[in-house]
């Protein structure tokens, strides 16, 4: 029965994890062309909750033409190592490349976000949104880890009750 409940709360956990995701895509108005992706999404819903519009957001990386350079340059560097990486015969200018690659879209994309949360209204809701989601996420990781514990076993599956 115990095991029963640890999995309800992952699956609980799972879904709201979810519909945050799903929920901030709806509220950005859906994909905007690649600017969006991974950890952009959580600056994405922090920003919302700091007051900052969709299209706040949209017209601040649309109008970074060196983002969509950094995109381009992004592009070709992981097609040459891709290609030299199958072959067998990469050189070291390859992977280089693409880090370098890598690191300067990472480096403008987070310039872009620090401008937008530059000038957000309530800065402070994002902060306490953020902190929850880290509450959530450790809640997360404890219910799996219980969940597998239990699977193998151990009877141990008292979930923690932060609130």
């Amino acid at each position: 029965m115990k095991k029963k409940s640890a999995l309800a709360m992952v699956s609980g956990l799972a879904a709201l994890a979810l519909a945050a995701t799903v929920g901030s895509a709806f509220a950005m108005g859906g994909h905007h062309g690649g600017h969006h992706r991974g950890g952009d999404m959580k600056f994405a819903l922090l920003a919302h909750a700091a007051g900052v519009s969709g299209e706040t957001i949209h017209s601040t990386f649309k109008g970074d033409s060196t983002l969509k350079t950094d995109f381009q340059n992004l592009r070709a560097a992981k097609k040459a190592a891709d290609a030299c990486i199958i072959a067998g015969a990469c050189n070291n200018n390859e992977i280089a490349n693409l880090a370098n690659a890598q690191s300067a879209l990472t480096q403008e994309k987070l310039n872009d976000w620090q401008k937008i949360f530059a000038s957000a209204p309530n800065k402070a809701a994002a902060a306490s949104l953020e902190s929850q989601l880290q509450q959530l996420n450790q809640q997360k990781h404890q219910l799996i880890r219980q969940a597998f514990n239990s699977s193998n076993g151990s009877t141990t599956t008292t979930p923690s009750t932060q609130q």
